[in-house]
Protein backbone atom coordinates (compact mmCIF):
# COMPACT_ATOMS: atom_id res chain seq x y z
CA UNK A 1 0.00 0.00 0.00
CA UNK A 2 2.72 2.22 0.99
CA UNK A 3 4.68 1.80 -2.08
CA UNK A 4 2.10 2.75 -3.97
CA UNK A 5 -0.14 -0.09 -4.76
CA UNK A 6 -4.27 0.23 -4.53
CA UNK A 7 -3.73 3.79 -5.99
CA UNK A 8 -2.41 5.32 -2.90
CA UNK A 9 -5.45 4.78 -0.85
CA UNK A 10 -6.62 2.55 1.71
CA UNK A 11 -9.54 2.55 4.15
CA UNK A 12 -8.50 0.10 7.19
CA UNK A 13 -10.90 -0.63 9.51
CA UNK A 14 -10.19 -2.53 13.17
CA UNK A 15 -11.95 -3.28 16.54
CA UNK A 16 -11.26 -1.24 19.64
CA UNK A 17 -8.14 -1.52 21.47
CA UNK A 18 -6.19 -2.97 18.67
CA UNK A 19 -3.62 -0.44 18.59
CA UNK A 20 -4.56 0.75 15.16
CA UNK A 21 -3.97 4.45 16.16
CA UNK A 22 -0.46 3.25 17.06
CA UNK A 23 0.03 1.61 14.02
CA UNK A 24 -0.77 4.22 11.84
CA UNK A 25 -1.05 7.63 13.11
CA UNK A 26 2.55 6.72 15.30
CA UNK A 27 4.56 4.23 13.91
CA UNK A 28 3.88 4.51 10.39
CA UNK A 29 3.84 8.28 10.80
CA UNK A 30 7.69 7.42 11.99
CA UNK A 31 8.60 5.36 9.64
CA UNK A 32 7.57 7.40 6.66
CA UNK A 33 9.35 10.28 7.78
CA UNK A 34 12.51 7.89 8.83
CA UNK A 35 12.45 6.95 5.05
CA UNK A 36 12.28 10.46 3.98
CA UNK A 37 12.65 13.40 5.94
CA UNK A 38 11.49 15.70 3.48
CA UNK A 39 7.92 14.93 3.09
CA UNK A 40 4.85 16.13 4.93
CA UNK A 41 2.29 14.59 6.81
CA UNK A 42 -1.33 15.84 7.77
CA UNK A 43 -3.23 13.79 10.55
CA UNK A 44 -5.69 13.97 12.21
CA UNK A 45 -8.63 12.58 14.36
CA UNK A 46 -12.15 13.23 15.92
CA UNK A 47 -11.23 16.03 18.65
CA UNK A 48 -7.44 17.91 18.77
CA UNK A 49 -6.40 16.22 22.19
CA UNK A 50 -6.16 12.91 20.80
CA UNK A 51 -4.76 14.32 17.28
CA UNK A 52 -2.20 16.16 19.91
CA UNK A 53 -1.28 12.58 22.01
CA UNK A 54 -1.09 10.51 19.19
CA UNK A 55 1.47 13.28 18.04
CA UNK A 56 3.71 13.01 21.32
CA UNK A 57 3.73 9.59 21.26
CA UNK A 58 5.22 9.95 17.38
CA UNK A 59 7.59 12.22 18.48
CA UNK A 60 8.88 10.45 21.99
CA UNK A 61 9.24 7.52 19.29
CA UNK A 62 11.47 9.42 16.89
CA UNK A 63 13.25 10.83 19.87
CA UNK A 64 14.18 7.51 21.07
CA UNK A 65 17.48 5.83 21.06
CA UNK A 66 16.05 2.64 19.10
CA UNK A 67 14.59 4.99 16.06
CA UNK A 68 18.00 7.15 15.72
CA UNK A 69 19.75 4.12 15.25
CA UNK A 70 17.20 2.73 12.41
CA UNK A 71 16.88 6.40 10.32
CA UNK A 72 20.47 8.14 11.65
CA UNK A 73 19.26 10.86 8.77
CA UNK A 74 16.20 12.04 10.26
CA UNK A 75 16.43 14.51 13.05
CA UNK A 76 13.79 16.99 14.60
CA UNK A 77 14.24 20.33 14.81
CA UNK A 78 14.63 21.55 18.31
CA UNK A 79 13.17 25.03 17.12
CA UNK A 80 10.20 23.34 15.50
CA UNK A 81 8.37 21.14 18.26
CA UNK A 82 5.19 21.89 19.49
CA UNK A 83 2.11 19.67 21.52
CA UNK A 84 0.67 19.24 17.63
CA UNK A 85 3.42 19.65 15.37
CA UNK A 86 7.14 19.38 14.65
CA UNK A 87 9.74 19.30 11.82
CA UNK A 88 12.69 17.56 10.78
CA UNK A 89 15.76 19.55 9.95
CA UNK A 90 14.81 18.39 5.73
CA UNK A 91 11.39 20.46 6.53
CA UNK A 92 9.77 17.37 6.72
CA UNK A 93 6.97 17.68 9.29
CA UNK A 94 4.09 15.86 11.28
CA UNK A 95 1.05 18.22 11.34
CA UNK A 96 -2.08 17.04 14.14
CA UNK A 97 -5.44 18.66 13.36
CA UNK A 98 -9.51 17.63 14.46
CA UNK A 99 -11.46 16.64 11.90
CA UNK A 100 -13.60 19.95 11.68
CA UNK A 101 -10.17 22.05 11.88
CA UNK A 102 -7.68 23.34 9.33
CA UNK A 103 -4.55 22.91 7.83
CA UNK A 104 -4.33 26.84 7.44
CA UNK A 105 -1.03 27.93 5.47
CA UNK A 106 -0.38 23.72 5.05
CA UNK A 107 -0.50 21.27 2.48
CA UNK A 108 1.35 17.74 2.39
CA UNK A 109 1.84 14.66 0.30
CA UNK A 110 0.00 12.18 2.87
CA UNK A 111 -2.99 12.11 4.62
CA UNK A 112 -3.63 10.31 7.54
CA UNK A 113 -7.13 9.87 9.21
CA UNK A 114 -7.75 8.21 12.26
CA UNK A 115 -11.19 7.80 14.08
CA UNK A 116 -12.76 11.20 11.99
CA UNK A 117 -15.76 10.34 15.02
CA UNK A 118 -15.87 8.96 18.50
CA UNK A 119 -17.85 5.67 18.82
CA UNK A 120 -21.10 7.50 20.93
CA UNK A 121 -21.51 10.03 18.10
CA UNK A 122 -20.94 7.69 14.86
CA UNK A 123 -23.46 5.51 15.65
CA UNK A 124 -26.26 7.88 16.78
CA UNK A 125 -25.88 10.94 15.19
CA UNK A 126 -25.93 11.34 11.09
CA UNK A 127 -25.25 15.46 11.40
CA UNK A 128 -21.99 14.52 12.61
CA UNK A 129 -21.55 11.47 10.20
CA UNK A 130 -22.25 14.16 7.14
CA UNK A 131 -19.82 17.00 9.44
CA UNK A 132 -17.05 14.92 9.20
CA UNK A 133 -17.46 13.20 6.08
CA UNK A 134 -18.00 17.06 4.10
CA UNK A 135 -14.85 17.85 6.10
CA UNK A 136 -12.62 15.08 4.75
CA UNK A 137 -13.92 15.77 0.76
CA UNK A 138 -14.55 19.48 1.19
CA UNK A 139 -11.61 20.39 3.23
CA UNK A 140 -8.91 17.59 4.03
CA UNK A 141 -8.53 16.35 0.32
CA UNK A 142 -7.93 19.68 -0.98
CA UNK A 143 -5.14 20.40 1.36
CA UNK A 144 -2.99 17.49 -0.23
CA UNK A 145 -0.14 18.23 -3.06
CA UNK A 146 -2.27 15.94 -5.64
CA UNK A 147 -5.07 13.89 -6.22
CA UNK A 148 -3.64 10.65 -5.67
CA UNK A 149 -1.32 11.67 -2.65
CA UNK A 150 -0.80 8.64 -0.40
CA UNK A 151 -4.48 8.91 2.38
CA UNK A 152 -5.36 6.56 4.86
CA UNK A 153 -8.75 6.02 6.45
CA UNK A 154 -8.51 4.21 9.54
CA UNK A 155 -11.22 3.32 12.26
CA UNK A 156 -13.56 1.11 13.73
CA UNK A 157 -17.23 1.06 11.61
CA UNK A 158 -19.67 2.29 12.87
CA UNK A 159 -22.63 2.98 10.72
CA UNK A 160 -22.68 2.15 6.83
CA UNK A 161 -22.73 6.00 6.11
CA UNK A 162 -20.01 6.47 7.98
CA UNK A 163 -16.70 7.66 6.27
CA UNK A 164 -15.07 4.15 5.32
CA UNK A 165 -18.55 3.56 4.20
CA UNK A 166 -18.83 6.35 2.33
CA UNK A 167 -15.17 5.48 1.20
CA UNK A 168 -15.82 1.98 0.51
CA UNK A 169 -19.08 2.80 -1.80
CA UNK A 170 -16.54 5.28 -4.03
CA UNK A 171 -14.17 2.08 -5.07
CA UNK A 172 -11.35 2.73 -2.15
CA UNK A 173 -9.58 -0.50 -1.24
CA UNK A 174 -10.59 -1.45 1.89
CA UNK A 175 -8.46 -3.86 4.91
CA UNK A 176 -11.33 -4.96 7.23
CA UNK A 177 -9.85 -6.89 10.32
CA UNK A 178 -12.81 -8.28 12.31
CA UNK A 179 -12.01 -9.49 16.20
CA UNK A 180 -12.72 -13.01 14.86
CA UNK A 181 -12.38 -14.08 11.57
CA UNK A 182 -15.76 -15.27 9.49
CA UNK A 183 -13.64 -17.05 7.30
CA UNK A 184 -9.95 -17.82 6.47
CA UNK A 185 -8.00 -14.93 5.01
CA UNK A 186 -4.71 -14.51 3.59
CA UNK A 187 -3.06 -11.46 4.69
CA UNK A 188 0.61 -10.11 2.10
CA UNK A 189 3.06 -9.52 4.89
CA UNK A 190 6.43 -9.15 2.56
CA UNK A 191 6.87 -9.10 -0.97
CA UNK A 192 6.29 -13.56 -1.43
CA UNK A 193 5.48 -14.15 2.50
CA UNK A 194 1.34 -14.41 3.43
CA UNK A 195 -0.08 -14.99 7.10
CA UNK A 196 -3.48 -17.29 6.90
CA UNK A 197 -5.94 -16.43 9.28
CA UNK A 198 -8.41 -19.30 10.31
CA UNK A 199 -12.06 -19.14 10.26
CA UNK A 200 -12.84 -18.44 14.19
CA UNK A 201 -9.33 -17.46 14.56
CA UNK A 202 -8.84 -14.26 17.00
CA UNK A 203 -7.06 -10.88 16.23
CA UNK A 204 -5.15 -10.58 19.55
CA UNK A 205 -5.14 -14.44 20.82
CA UNK A 206 -3.01 -12.98 23.31
CA UNK A 207 -4.79 -10.56 24.83
CA UNK A 208 -8.33 -11.80 24.62
CA UNK A 209 -9.87 -15.04 24.80
CA UNK A 210 -13.22 -16.07 22.76
CA UNK A 211 -15.16 -16.05 26.88
CA UNK A 212 -13.83 -12.55 27.24
CA UNK A 213 -15.09 -11.58 23.03
CA UNK A 214 -18.55 -13.16 23.58
CA UNK A 215 -18.63 -11.45 27.02
CA UNK A 216 -18.05 -8.13 25.04
CA UNK A 217 -20.78 -8.81 22.67
CA UNK A 218 -23.45 -9.53 25.00
CA UNK A 219 -23.10 -6.40 26.92
CA UNK A 220 -23.15 -4.07 23.49
CA UNK A 221 -25.35 -6.23 21.75
CA UNK A 222 -25.10 -7.79 18.59
CA UNK A 223 -25.63 -4.87 16.23
CA UNK A 224 -22.63 -3.09 17.80
CA UNK A 225 -20.90 -6.02 18.09
CA UNK A 226 -21.44 -6.86 14.05
CA UNK A 227 -19.84 -2.73 13.56
CA UNK A 228 -17.52 -1.80 15.59
CA UNK A 229 -15.41 -5.33 16.40
CA UNK A 230 -16.40 -7.19 13.39
CA UNK A 231 -16.64 -4.04 10.79
CA UNK A 232 -19.82 -5.22 9.13
CA UNK A 233 -22.10 -2.44 10.40
CA UNK A 234 -26.06 -3.18 9.53
CA UNK A 235 -28.11 -1.13 7.44
CA UNK A 236 -29.58 1.44 9.74
CA UNK A 237 -33.44 1.05 8.21
CA UNK A 238 -33.24 -1.58 5.98
CA UNK A 239 -34.40 -1.87 2.19
CA UNK A 240 -37.30 -4.42 1.47
CA UNK A 241 -36.97 -5.54 4.66
CA UNK A 242 -36.86 -2.81 7.25
CA UNK A 243 -35.37 -2.88 11.06
CA UNK A 244 -38.83 -2.32 12.54
CA UNK A 245 -40.52 -5.13 11.33
CA UNK A 246 -37.75 -7.75 12.57
CA UNK A 247 -39.94 -9.06 15.58
CA UNK A 248 -37.69 -10.66 18.69
CA UNK A 249 -38.66 -13.29 20.46
CA UNK A 250 -37.26 -14.06 24.29
CA UNK A 251 -37.36 -17.26 25.41
CA UNK A 252 -34.95 -20.18 25.08
CA UNK A 253 -35.75 -22.29 21.74
CA UNK A 254 -34.40 -25.41 23.43
CA UNK A 255 -37.32 -25.32 25.82
CA UNK A 256 -39.52 -24.77 23.07
CA UNK A 257 -41.90 -27.50 21.84
CA UNK A 258 -42.69 -25.96 18.26
CA UNK A 259 -45.28 -27.61 15.65
CA UNK A 260 -42.40 -28.53 13.51
CA UNK A 261 -38.75 -27.55 12.71
CA UNK A 262 -37.54 -27.47 9.59
CA UNK A 263 -33.46 -27.17 8.29
CA UNK A 264 -33.11 -25.37 4.98
CA UNK A 265 -30.02 -25.72 3.28
CA UNK A 266 -28.83 -23.01 0.56
CA UNK A 267 -25.63 -25.01 -0.87
CA UNK A 268 -23.13 -23.35 -2.65
CA UNK A 269 -21.55 -24.44 -6.09
CA UNK A 270 -18.04 -24.92 -4.93
CA UNK A 271 -16.04 -24.94 -1.96
CA UNK A 272 -13.01 -22.13 -1.27
CA UNK A 273 -13.53 -18.43 0.02
CA UNK A 274 -13.46 -17.06 -3.35
CA UNK A 275 -17.30 -18.46 -3.96
CA UNK A 276 -20.57 -18.00 -2.23
CA UNK A 277 -21.68 -19.12 1.08
CA UNK A 278 -23.39 -22.13 1.71
CA UNK A 279 -26.02 -21.20 4.25
CA UNK A 280 -28.17 -23.27 6.55
CA UNK A 281 -31.36 -21.92 8.20
CA UNK A 282 -32.84 -23.80 11.43
CA UNK A 283 -36.41 -22.33 11.75
CA UNK A 284 -39.51 -23.55 14.58
CA UNK A 285 -42.97 -23.51 12.81
CA UNK A 286 -45.84 -22.56 15.33
CA UNK A 287 -49.42 -22.10 13.31
CA UNK A 288 -48.58 -19.14 10.72
CA UNK A 289 -45.17 -17.93 12.79
CA UNK A 290 -41.78 -18.84 11.34
CA UNK A 291 -38.83 -18.44 14.34
CA UNK A 292 -35.42 -18.89 13.51
CA UNK A 293 -33.58 -20.78 16.23
CA UNK A 294 -29.78 -21.33 14.04
CA UNK A 295 -27.99 -19.59 11.38
CA UNK A 296 -24.87 -21.10 10.04
CA UNK A 297 -22.73 -20.77 6.89
CA UNK A 298 -19.33 -21.88 5.70
CA UNK A 299 -17.70 -22.52 2.56
CA UNK A 300 -17.61 -26.65 2.70
CA UNK A 301 -17.37 -29.79 0.61
CA UNK A 302 -20.19 -31.27 0.04
CA UNK A 303 -19.04 -34.19 2.07
CA UNK A 304 -18.63 -31.04 4.74
CA UNK A 305 -22.31 -29.67 4.14
CA UNK A 306 -23.42 -33.88 4.82
CA UNK A 307 -21.80 -33.64 8.63
CA UNK A 308 -23.22 -30.27 9.22
CA UNK A 309 -26.56 -30.65 7.96
CA UNK A 310 -26.61 -34.21 9.63
CA UNK A 311 -25.30 -32.48 12.80
CA UNK A 312 -27.80 -29.71 13.21
CA UNK A 313 -31.10 -32.09 12.47
CA UNK A 314 -29.71 -34.12 15.51
CA UNK A 315 -29.15 -31.25 17.59
CA UNK A 316 -32.35 -29.69 16.57
CA UNK A 317 -34.55 -32.75 16.51
CA UNK A 318 -35.86 -30.97 12.93
CA UNK A 319 -38.57 -32.68 11.19
CA UNK A 320 -37.62 -31.89 7.70
CA UNK A 321 -34.73 -30.49 5.19
CA UNK A 322 -35.22 -28.55 2.47
CA UNK A 323 -32.24 -28.37 -0.06
CA UNK A 324 -31.99 -25.49 -2.78
CA UNK A 325 -32.00 -28.71 -5.55
CA UNK A 326 -29.62 -26.55 -7.78
CA UNK A 327 -25.72 -26.39 -8.18
CA UNK A 328 -24.55 -29.03 -6.10
CA UNK A 329 -27.78 -29.40 -4.11
CA UNK A 330 -28.99 -32.73 -5.91
CA UNK A 331 -25.89 -34.71 -4.59
CA UNK A 332 -25.82 -33.06 -1.56
CA UNK A 333 -29.88 -34.42 -1.18
CA UNK A 334 -28.48 -37.78 -2.80
CA UNK A 335 -26.30 -38.42 0.48
CA UNK A 336 -28.90 -37.16 2.73
CA UNK A 337 -31.82 -39.74 1.73
CA UNK A 338 -29.35 -42.48 1.66
CA UNK A 339 -28.66 -41.61 5.28
CA UNK A 340 -32.45 -41.58 6.09
CA UNK A 341 -32.52 -38.26 6.24
CA UNK A 342 -36.58 -36.70 5.71
CA UNK A 343 -35.61 -34.44 2.55
CA UNK A 344 -36.76 -32.36 -0.37
CA UNK A 345 -35.44 -30.75 -2.59
CA UNK A 346 -36.84 -26.84 -3.98
CA UNK A 347 -35.83 -25.37 -7.37
CA UNK A 348 -36.99 -21.59 -7.06
CA UNK A 349 -40.01 -20.39 -9.38
CA UNK A 350 -38.52 -17.20 -9.84
CA UNK A 351 -35.70 -14.51 -8.56
CA UNK A 352 -35.36 -13.69 -5.00
CA UNK A 353 -36.51 -10.21 -4.81
CA UNK A 354 -39.51 -11.40 -6.23
CA UNK A 355 -39.93 -14.29 -3.37
CA UNK A 356 -39.03 -11.49 -0.62
CA UNK A 357 -41.63 -9.22 -2.26
CA UNK A 358 -44.07 -12.22 -1.57
CA UNK A 359 -43.20 -12.79 2.27
CA UNK A 360 -43.04 -8.73 3.12
CA UNK A 361 -46.39 -8.74 5.02
CA UNK A 362 -44.66 -11.73 7.17
CA UNK A 363 -42.15 -9.94 8.04
CA UNK A 364 -44.38 -6.62 8.74
CA UNK A 365 -46.82 -8.02 10.73
CA UNK A 366 -44.53 -9.87 12.65
CA UNK A 367 -44.86 -13.59 11.76
CA UNK A 368 -40.88 -13.88 11.07
CA UNK A 369 -39.06 -13.80 14.22
CA UNK A 370 -35.84 -13.76 15.89
CA UNK A 371 -34.02 -14.22 18.71
CA UNK A 372 -32.99 -11.16 20.87
CA UNK A 373 -29.71 -12.31 20.63
CA UNK A 374 -27.33 -14.64 19.28
CA UNK A 375 -23.70 -15.02 18.04
CA UNK A 376 -24.72 -15.15 14.13
CA UNK A 377 -27.51 -12.63 14.57
CA UNK A 378 -25.84 -9.62 13.46
CA UNK A 379 -24.66 -11.12 10.23
CA UNK A 380 -27.66 -12.72 9.20
CA UNK A 381 -29.67 -9.27 10.07
CA UNK A 382 -27.02 -7.57 7.75
CA UNK A 383 -28.41 -9.77 4.65
CA UNK A 384 -31.83 -9.35 5.41
CA UNK A 385 -31.42 -5.63 6.21
CA UNK A 386 -29.15 -5.17 3.29
CA UNK A 387 -31.08 -7.20 0.69
CA UNK A 388 -30.61 -7.21 -2.56
CA UNK A 389 -27.86 -4.95 -2.47
CA UNK A 390 -25.58 -6.63 0.06
CA UNK A 391 -22.75 -8.54 -0.47
CA UNK A 392 -23.86 -11.83 0.78
CA UNK A 393 -27.22 -13.18 0.03
CA UNK A 394 -26.89 -16.93 0.99
CA UNK A 395 -28.89 -16.86 4.41
CA UNK A 396 -31.36 -14.58 2.99
CA UNK A 397 -31.57 -17.80 0.24
CA UNK A 398 -31.80 -20.32 3.08
CA UNK A 399 -34.54 -18.91 4.62
CA UNK A 400 -36.50 -17.74 1.63
CA UNK A 401 -36.52 -21.96 1.16
CA UNK A 402 -38.36 -22.15 4.45
CA UNK A 403 -40.69 -19.22 3.80
CA UNK A 404 -41.79 -20.19 0.46
CA UNK A 405 -42.62 -23.99 1.78
CA UNK A 406 -44.40 -22.44 4.34
CA UNK A 407 -46.41 -19.88 2.73
CA UNK A 408 -47.02 -23.06 -0.01
CA UNK A 409 -48.15 -25.92 2.87
CA UNK A 410 -50.23 -23.57 4.98
CA UNK A 411 -53.30 -24.34 3.06
CA UNK A 412 -52.98 -27.61 5.15
CA UNK A 413 -53.16 -25.86 8.58
CA UNK A 414 -56.64 -26.51 10.55
CA UNK A 415 -57.14 -24.44 13.55
CA UNK A 416 -58.09 -27.05 16.15
CA UNK A 417 -60.10 -24.52 18.05
CA UNK A 418 -62.24 -23.80 14.73
CA UNK A 419 -62.84 -27.12 13.49
CA UNK A 420 -63.27 -28.63 16.91
CA UNK A 421 -61.40 -31.85 15.90
CA UNK A 422 -58.75 -33.81 17.85
CA UNK A 423 -55.01 -33.39 17.26
CA UNK A 424 -53.34 -36.45 16.17
CA UNK A 425 -49.72 -35.31 15.82
CA UNK A 426 -47.35 -34.80 12.86
CA UNK A 427 -47.86 -37.03 9.65
CA UNK A 428 -46.38 -37.69 6.57
CA UNK A 429 -48.21 -36.55 3.46
CA UNK A 430 -47.13 -36.90 -0.39
CA UNK A 431 -45.37 -34.10 -1.38
CA UNK A 432 -46.82 -33.53 -4.75
CA UNK A 433 -43.17 -31.73 -6.30
CA UNK A 434 -41.31 -35.12 -5.76
CA UNK A 435 -41.27 -38.80 -5.67
CA UNK A 436 -41.19 -38.79 -1.54
CA UNK A 437 -43.07 -39.01 1.35
CA UNK A 438 -42.41 -36.08 3.31
CA UNK A 439 -43.44 -34.22 6.43
CA UNK A 440 -45.70 -30.99 5.08
CA UNK A 441 -47.75 -29.62 7.48
CA UNK A 442 -46.96 -26.70 9.50
CA UNK A 443 -49.19 -27.29 12.67
CA UNK A 444 -49.74 -31.35 12.03
CA UNK A 445 -52.92 -32.75 10.66
CA UNK A 446 -55.98 -32.83 12.45
CA UNK A 447 -58.24 -35.49 12.29
CA UNK A 448 -61.28 -35.52 10.18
Amino acid sequence: MVKGEARNRLVLNLPPRSLKSFIVSVCLTAWLLGRDPTIRILCASYSQNLANKLSRDCRALMQSGFYKRVFPRTDLNPQKISEGEFETTQHGFRLATSVGGTFTGHGGGILIIDDPINAEDGVTSQVIRDRANGWFFNTARNRLDSDDALTIVVQQRLHQRDLSGVLIEKGWPCLAIPAIATETESYLIGEHEFYERKAGELLQPKRQTIEALEEKRREVGSRVWAAQYQQNPTPAEGNQIQRSWLAPYDFSPTDHRFEQIVLACDPASKPGRQHDYTAVVVCGVEHTTVYVLHVARGHWTVMGMVDRVEQLVQDWNVDLSIIEDTSSGPGLIQILREHRLNVIGRRPDTDKETRMLRHQGWFEAGKIRFPKDAPWLAEFEYEILGFPDAGHDDQVDALLLVLDWSAKRARYERPVEVLGLPYVGRDRIRDADSDHDVDTTICGIYAG
